[in-house]
């Protein structure tokens, strides 16, 4: 088996897609695959004659072009087979707002929003506080910020906006974060994230020690059968393939709001799908060598 990994990109996520690449190749090795790297400092298109030779692409990119569907379209124009899902979802879930309009139209929550494209466009005297300000195709919580007043408003929409064209301004639900991830077409356990800060943003995602995760994650039995259910609805709905991570906030009451589906999770050996399947005795080859399996076997 002559394995792929696209790592890197020229997204604001590199960093982290390095880590994913490195992890997966470290994975790969230890399966027995012959697997090699490509860090990606060019487009697509340079590395399609390379890509041919191999019986799998492990895409692991994070945002960008590595997650919009973009790659994943120019791979399916040359037959070339990838983990993941395909261009057509993938575009889908990189668009926060255009997610939150499909969960609403099969009937799952999600909180109220709105998007805009400049400050301009901004009306402070109907704005409630707190608001999450977001750009509207990042992950890895790049450009997301809690405000709590007025004051620092405009200044957040900002600095969101500098990562993208759109900006989600979001009705912040007070309660627990928590994450389903996906495996093939069944959930794995839910993870509680609890950040230390109190607000899961970049510093608290990507720093040591700053934030706990909780696996299986302290809610109801019921609460963790509805989550479920509603994140492998979005995961099959959205069209999505092979593994995902479906992001929720809890209220007070335990109503679940769905915030965002994400088609390439991290896959560090500390990301949140390989805690997931650690909790169930997965190791992180296994994990690896299950996704492949199930790319290959969808390939059929």
């Amino acid at each position: 088996m002559k394995v792929v990994i696209l790592m890197g990109g020229n997204s604001k996520e590199r960093q982290v897609s390095l880590q994913s690449g490195n992890a997966i190749f470290t994975a790969c090795k230890h399966i027995g695959y012959n697997t090699s790297i490509i860090d990606m400092t060019e487009d697509i298109d340079y590395y399609l004659n390379e890509l041919k030779k191999y019986d799998i692409v492990f895409i692991g990119l994070h945002g960008g072009e590595g997650e919009n569907g973009t790659i994943q379209k120019t791979l399916e124009q040359n037959e070339i087979i990838f983990t993941g899902s395909d261009s057509k979802s993938s575009a889908l879930c990189m668009d926060k707002n255009l997610s939150k309009i499909k969960a609403k139209d099969i009937g799952i929550s999600t909180p109220k929003w709105n998007l805009i494209k400049k400050v301009s466009s901004l009306d402070f005297n109907t704005q409630k506080f707190p608001i999450i300000v977001k750009p509207n195709d990042q992950g890895s919580t790049v450009g997301l910020y809690l405000v709590e007043e007025i004051n620092n408003f405009e200044s957040c929409v900002e600095k969101s906006l500098e990562f993208s064209s759109k900006v989600i301004l979001e009705e912040f639900i007070s309660g627990k974060e928590i994450t389903v991830p996906i495996l093939g077409d069944s959930a794995l356990p839910i993870v509680e994230i609890k950040p230390k800060s109190g607000f899961y943003d970049y510093k608290s995602k990507y720093t040591k020690g700053l934030t706990d995760y909780i696996c299986p994650a302290k809610i109801d039995k019921e609460l963790s059968i509805k989550l479920k259910e509603f994140s492998v609805q979005i995961h099959k709905k959205f069209g999505c393939s092979h593994y995902s991570r479906v992001d929720f906030r809890i209220d007070n009451n335990n109503n679940p709001f769905f915030l965002e589906i994400n088609t390439l999770p991290g896959m560090t050996d500390t990301s949140l799908v390989p805690i997931s399947a650690s909790s169930i005795g997965m190791s992180f080859s296994s994990l690896v060598k299950k996704i492949i399996d199930l790319t290959l076997a969808s390939a059929q």
